[in-house]
Parts: C-alpha cells; structure tokens; sequence
C-alpha cells in the first residue's frame, strides 16, 4: 500500500498538478524518488533553467530581428501643417494703354494636409547588415552553450544533493549499527562488572562510550533532514508543496568497477564541447561581426525609396504626389570616430582569442585532475574492501578477549570505532567517485550521460 502510494505521488509531482492542499491531505510521508525522477523534476521546475531559457527566447527573436533589416521599410505618413502665411504668386501684367499691374495668385494656403505611403530599402550597406546577422547568431548559439552550462551546474548539484542523502542515510544507518554494537558491549560490561570480572572504571568507559555513540548517531539524523531539504529546494515546483513529503532515494551510490576511459580521447572531447569554451568560441565570432560592422561604416550607405499621397486637404496642386529614386550616403569625416572604432573592435578579437587559449589550458589540467581523483577514489574504494574484513575480525578478536577477561573495554570500543571510521571512508570514496565522475562529465559537456552510467551502475 505505501508503495503504490508513493508512486502516485511521484506521478502528481511529474504532472505538476499536485497542490499543498492535495498532499497534506493524502497523509502520505514518504515518497520513493530515482535520480532519473528527480532528474526530470529539475529540469521541469527550477526556477534558473526557466529564466535562462527566456534570454535564449530573447536571443532566438533577437536573430530574428536582424533578418528585418535585409527587408525593404514600408511606412504612413500624416502630415499637418500651418504656415504663418499664404503661398503667393505675384506676377507683373502689362496692359496696353493702361501700364502695368501686379496679379496675384494663391499657390499654397496657409493650412493643409497630406497622407501618404512609402518604402525604403537599403540595398547596400557595406556589409554591415550581414555583420549584424552574424553577431545575433553567434548570440543565439551563446546563449544555447549558456543554458547547457547551467543545466550541467544544476546536474552535478543534484547529483551532491541526491547521493549526499544516499550517503547521509547510509552512514546514517552504519552509526546506528554502532550504536546497538556499542550498547551491547554495554550490557555486556554490566553483567561482567556484576560478576566480578572487570572493574567498574571498564564499565564506566562503556557507559560514556555508548553516550557518545547515540549523540553521533541523533547528530546523523538531523545531517539527513539537512541533505533533504537541499534535494527538494532543487526539485521542487510551485504546484507541489514537500514540507512534509520525506524522499526516499532508491538509486544507490554506485561504483564503476570497470572504468577505463581514455584520459587524452577525454581531454580532445572537452576542448570540442566544454560550455564555457563553446561562449568564448561564439563571443570571438561576435567580436569579429562587430570588426567587420565597424569597417563597413568606411562604406556609402545605397537605399532606394518611393512616395505616394493618396490624401490630402487643402494641398497646392502643384506639389506632386508621387516620386521614386534613390540616395547615397557617403560619411568622409567624422573626426577619426570610426578609425577608432575598428582600433578598439581589433583589440577585443585578440581579447577574446587570450581568452579561448587560456581556457583551453584550463580545460585540460582540469579533465586531468579530475580523471586522476576518479582513480584515487576507485583505489580507496578497493583499499577498504580489505580494511573492512581486517576490522571486523579485530572487533570479533576484541569482543570474545574481553568477554573472557583478557581483555579491555577500550579495546572493544576502539576496534568498534575503527570499523565504523573504514565503513564511513567507504561510503565517502563511492560519494566522492560519483560526484567526480560527473564533475569530469561536465567538463565534457556531456552530463546527460550520467544517466546512462547510473542505469547501468554496478551497485557498492
């Protein structure tokens, strides 16, 4: 019944049609969640995807913007005007036996109006409308790389997040194991102690031992609700309240047992696809439009044009109402402005470049560190295979000694101790491997394959 429960639940969650209302109603306190489910409810709801993914909206009507440009211009006039006076015409008339007189003839009144329609096109520009194009693409592809960047940030936090309450429910659990080991060894001082057989210094030594035990163990619990309220805050949506939903993990931490990724094929894959190198690559491609953008301003500008009034109140017949042609504007001087603009464009290429060479080098020793702590994990991971058999056997060695009188508690507790420290280290080289293998993914621009690792994983 809970089961079926729990995945009714996690089915609310996937629809987004769950409420707070809906939850708090069902009584349902624990909710099963794979990382590939919690996978799918980031990428639905966090609130940094959804914006970055408007400003590649932004970017996307951006480009489109600029096709526009290659587009002839149509437009309406309306056109009032008042002049201070009319528009006369005065002409000289001579008059035979009369002498000469002057006529005069209204051209324009004082008020009139006009509308009319128009088009221009700018045929040529000197390329920098191609320039422009250019750049709103190379944005759009910017701003893509941007979002993949984001999403593989938000991958490798919920991959800490998701194992983190793996691990932290696990150690959990080894600290309860602890816990009950060491309470028995209490038990088992007092009826020694009572019998004789050892001192009550070796039972106190127990005693506070146990009370240690059970702080570290309580203190465990509350790490757990910690972790968890990390994984929901990255998970979470608006239409979905988990106040009171407790996640339960079921994809375990895992280790690859068979490894065996080429570190340079590895290197060469993130040089191609790492995000951030793929925004220098299309910033460059920005900085070169703005050059050429910048040396078409040394161009004429070529438009074509054409008129037309169909209305108009009151307008001087001898105003024509139509006219086609076409202009060339040809700037000469502006004061070095535009010299010093392609100076300044020219400079920030080679910027950009420093940066693309300087981010490659970091890219590589990166991919190199991260492959070679991937290694130092997997070999701690093997190291306390052995470790583990080592320290259960002293614990079983410690255990009977002491229950024969030979020996003390301290050697009981310490050996407990010491399984409890290789059983921890254990779980924290298989978190810190997960973790690390899906930083050096990210390094590679490739997260999504994460998921393949884990559905593929073999399990701890």
């Amino acid at each position: 019944m809970k089961k079926i429960i729990s995945i009714f639940i996690c089915l609310l969650l996937f629809s987004n049609v769950a409420n707070s209302t809906e939850l708090d109603k069902s009584k349902v306190s624990n909710v099963e969640l794979s990382f590939e489910q919690a996978y799918q409810l980031m990428l639905e709801n966090n609130n940094s995807l959804k914006a970055y993914n408007e400003a590649t909206e932004v970017s996307k009507f951006e480009k489109r913007a600029t096709l526009g440009e290659f587009s002839p211009k149509l437009f309406l006039n309306a056109t009032y005007i008042h002049f201070s006076d009319e528009m006369q015409l005065h002409t000289p008339v001579s008059i035979p036996n009369m002498g000469s007189m002057i006529t005069t003839s209204t051209i324009q009144e004082q008020n009139l109006f006009a509308a009319g329609a128009g088009v221009v096109w700018n045929v040529f520009t000197g390329g920098k409308l191609l320039s422009n194009h250019a750049a709103a693409r190379a944005k759009l592809e910017a701003s893509n790389a941007k979002y993949k960047e984001i999403k593989d940030d938000l991958t490798l936090e919920l991959v800490k997040r998701y194992y983190g309450l793996s691990l932290a429910r696990e150690v959990s659990d080894a600290k309860k194991q602890y816990m009950d080991d060491v309470a028995k060894h209490l038990s088992d001082a007092k009826k020694l102690e009572k019998e004789g057989v050892i001192s009550k210094s070796e039972r106190l030594h127990a005693t506070v031992a146990y009370a240690q035990a059970k702080k570290d163990y309580q203190a465990s619990l509350r790490d757990i609700n910690i972790v968890e309220e990390g994984l929901k805050t990255l998970i979470k949506s608006d239409s979905a309240n988990l106040k009171n939903v407790h996640v339960d993990t079921v994809s375990n931490l895992f280790m690859l047992n068979n490894f065996s990724a080429d570190e340079e094929a590895m290197r060469n894959n993130a040089l191609k696809n790492n995000p951030k190198l793929k925004q220098l690559e299309q910033k460059r491609k920005v900085m070169n439009a703005k050059y050429h953008a910048q040396t078409a301003d040394f161009m004429p500008t070529i438009s074509l044009f054409a008129t037309d009034i169909f209305a108009k109140s009151k307008l001087s017949e001898a105003v024509p109402t139509a006219s086609v042609g076409g202009m060339a504007n040809w700037m000469l001087f502006d004061g070095f402005k535009r010299e010093n603009k392609v100076l300044a464009a020219k400079h920030e290429r080679k910027m950009v470049d420093y940066e693309i060479e300087d981010a490659k080098y970091n890219i590589e020793t990166l991919v190199t560190k991260q492959y070679q702590e991937l290694l130092k994990q997997k070999e701690n991971y093997e190291s306390t295979k052995a470790s583990i058999e080592n320290a259960k056997e002293a614990l079983r060695v410690a255990s009977l000694s002491f229950k024969e009188g030979y020996g003390t508690s301290l050697q009981v507790t310490d050996a407990q101790t010491m399984l409890l420290k290789v059983q921890t280290e254990q779980l924290n080289s298989i978190y810190n491997f997960d973790v690390t293998l899906t930083d050096l993914l990210k390094t590679n621009g490739d997260t999504n394959a994460i998921l393949n690792y884990i559905s593929t994983n073999v399990k701890k």
